[in-house]
């Protein structure tokens, strides 16, 4: 049986961040399945006790209900931190991972990778101290932090005013990263073939987070000339490219 793949988005993105991977795939004829997770686009909204393994129990259903198959799971951003649990929940029908532009904080403590580490602490508490007093303004600095000053007036009020509205739930994603600590030795236990995609101008953290996991996985790392952080929505050709392409150690 051929694998699906299994896209998981990153924060304040939702499962359109896909979209022009998705239409690079469509002649593939490739099974594909997109996800909202728990309080983006479709997806209902997360509990009051929300936490990692409610969102992998969603994302699991989700799947288990497109059949039984092997799984070609491929996350970008914060998308990573669940999609790891996700791929030890799912045990060998993940068959293969693409990970483009990966943000684990628990990988950065975990190896001591401190200016990794510092940068999201340093972007945590910009964003909290900005979401009490004005959730637009923390919006703004998550979405520069990420894409780089004056992209948030870039994306025009309607983009503005969606990730406005997202912005306590990419609260809930900043704590549940910032309080795992899960070791990366159980993420990467017996890895099925693994290719990380990496952002040329890319922050501190990814390219941390990326070394490691290059190292615990025995992956394949390949990175994508001209890019930051938003691979998906600026190199979608590149992505749909290495999704065509079996990853090597």
């Amino acid at each position: 049986m051929s694998e699906s793949l299994v896209l998981l988005h990153g924060s304040a993105n939702g499962a359109y961040s896909w979209g022009a991977v998705l239409r690079g795939l469509g002649p593939t004829g490739a099974r594909v399945l997109a996800p909202d997770m728990l309080g983006y686009g479709r997806a209902p909204a997360p509990s009051a006790t929300y936490d990692i393994a409610e969102e992998v129990a969603h994302l699991r259903a989700l799947i288990d209900a497109e059949g039984p198959g092997p799984v070609h799971l491929v996350t970008h951003s914060l998308g990573t931190l669940y999609g790891l649990h996700l791929r030890r929940a799912l045990g060998a029908r993940v068959t293969r991972l693409t990970l483009i532009d990966p943000v684990l904080v628990s990988v950065l403590r975990d190896t001591g990778e401190q200016a990794g580490f510092d940068e999201m602490e340093g972007q945590y508490q910009h964003f909290m101290r900005r979401l009490a007093e004005a959730p637009a303004a923390a919006a703004r600095g998550f979405v520069e932090h990420w894409n780089g000053e004056g992209s948030w007036e870039a994306l025009g009020e309607r983009a503005r005013a969606v990730i406005t509205g997202l912005a306590p739930r990419v609260a809930l994603e900043m704590n549940q990263a910032r309080r795992d600590t899960t070791p990366l030795a159980w993420l990467a236990e017996a890895p099925p073939p693994t290719h990380i995609l990496l952002g040329e101008r890319t922050r501190v953290a990814p390219q941390a987070v990326t070394r490691q996991l290059a190292r615990a996985f025995g992956a394949t790392v390949t990175v994508v000339p001209g890019a930051a952080h938003m691979i998906p929505l600026t190199h979608a050709a590149q992505v749909v490219r290495a999704l065509g392409s079996p990853a090597t150690a």
